[in-house]
């Protein structure tokens, strides 16, 4: 999975419907590993009430369940949002589950006990999907947005621009590794691969991101990096 969906992915929400009981210690560590905030549930009610006050990105559902059957839940989900990511999780291979997944335009079917390559694969497409067909908007504050799809920045105040390739590409970067500070090293290796780059043009893609997000919202610490705030 490349560094760009692997991000989406961290700033999507997921509705898990599962017993928990069914799920191993290691599905949930690659789960936590690739989101920020995974809700749980296992009633059908609750589910919807989630699904629906919430608004979730992205649901993950066991079919056999205490309460729920899996494929109907999603059914009553597809009445109303057709085109948010579903993968179904089961233990039985059985084709009518299969042909009705199909049906449901899922994007996988996985057979457990899940091979974690499997769930990763899956997780990869579900990251595609949103990019070509969903909406994914991040606040950058409570004042700014940023549009992955669109590679623009909105303010409250109505304020709009478009970003050139390399500074989406560096507040994509910022965004992804927001809780640390990232190295000028690392920034340069990243956008500009082995290419030579100026002190001056590096200076110049930081000021003019700047003023396009808000000049405080990108932190340099003297000496070590650069970090969004």
């Amino acid at each position: 999975m490349d560094y760009e969906l692997k991000d989406i992915l961290k700033h999507s929400k997921v509705l898990f419907i599962s017993d928990k009981e069914s799920t191993t210690e290691k599905e949930l560590e690659i789960l936590n590993l690739f989101f920020n905030e995974i809700i749980f549930s296992k009633k059908e009610d609750k589910s919807l009430k989630i699904f629906s006050t919430q608004h979730p990105d992205i649901i993950i559902t066991d079919i056999e369940l205490n309460e729920i059957n899996g494929i109907e839940f999603c059914k009553k989900i597809r009445k109303t949002n057709p085109k948010i990511p579903i993968i179904i999780l089961s233990k039985n291979k059985s084709e009518q589950y299969l042909f009705e997944a199909i049906r449901l335009q899922v994007i996988d079917f996985i057979v457990k006990p899940i091979k974690i390559e499997n769930l990763i694969f899956a997780l990869n497409q579900t990251a595609k999907h949103i990019v070509n067909h969903g909406n994914l908007v991040i606040k950058i504050n409570c004042d700014i947005k940023y549009d992955y799809k669109e590679k623009s920045v909105s303010h409250i105040n109505g304020n709009f621009h478009k970003l050139t390739k390399n500074e989406f590409r560096l507040l994509e970067l910022l965004l992804a590794n927001k809780h640390r500070t990232i190295k000028k090293e690392e920034i340069t290796k990243y956008l500009w691969a082995n290419e030579y780059i100026t002190e001056s043009a590096f200076k110049s893609l930081f000021s003019r991101l700047r003023n396009k997000i808000g000049k405080d919202n990108i932190k340099n610490k003297f000496g070590i990096g650069y970090q969004l705030i």
